[in-house]
């Protein structure tokens, strides 16, 4: 039997049109301080994506798509990734609410800093994680109470047994699995890396300015 494959595309739309002619994608860890300082450029008031917006020009053209790389030199990392996933399960993998969990999850990262969770297992991190997704999507999903509830479902180990003791998270390790398999097939090691078309831009910085990346697209886009 063939190996498994994603039953839709990998990654999640963050902003911009499905048919646009300039593809966007961040390839970016939730655990690492760089994708943070970018995800903060991008979606701040005045940031790049309301200037998007703002622009009928190149928000017909340009599309963002966020991918999850783990990155291992980080322990908690795939525990984060692993808990979007779980979201992801949790809300039938909706962009918005996805989108509103990454943005959630970045302004939580101080408290995710090696520092601070080194003496964290990995259930401690995961409930950290799903009071993020608690607090963030209360309201969309019935109360923090359920969205705790549905996202923990999805990260329980009760199936594991000494017959099978390895089998993972189920579905939330599959994605897993997949959105490693992605990001190395693409050749991403560090994070943030940005791709532009299928090509990468290794001159998008994290340091960069709304208005850097405004300039960047325009060119791109031939305007």
């Amino acid at each position: 039997m063939p190996p498994p494959l994603p039953s839709h595309p990998l990654g999640v739309r963050l902003i911009g049109n499905p048919s646009a002619t300039l593809i966007v994608e961040l390839f970016q860890d939730l655990c690492c301080p760089f994708s943070r300082k970018m995800c903060i450029t991008l979606n701040q008031p005045g940031g790049v994506f309301e200037r998007i917006r703002a622009d009928p020009s190149l928000a017909s053209k340009v599309e963002f798509i966020f991918h999850n790389v783990p990155q291992p030199w980080h322990p908690q990392s795939p525990v984060m990734h692993e808990c979007m996933f779980a979201v992801a399960l949790a809300v039938d993998h909706d962009p918005e609410k996805l989108k509103k969990y990454i943005v959630a999850a970045f302004d939580a990262f101080p408290d995710f800093a090696d520092l601070h969770v080194v003496d964290k297992s990995r259930k401690e991190i995961q409930r950290m994680c799903v009071d993020i997704a608690a607090a963030t999507l209360a309201d969309e999903m019935g109360g923090a109470d359920a969205v705790r509830t549905n996202i923990l479902s999805h990260l329980s180990f009760d199936h594991l047994t000494e017959e099978e003791p390895h089998m993972g998270l189920g579905e939330v390790t599959k994605l897993l699995k997949f959105h490693t398999k992605h990001h190395r097939t693409r050749g991403v090691h560090v994070t943030p890396t940005v791709y532009m078309n299928s090509i990468e831009a290794p001159d998008v910085s994290s340091g960069w300015s709304a208005e850097q990346w405004v300039e960047k697209l325009r060119s791109v886009c031939g305007e």
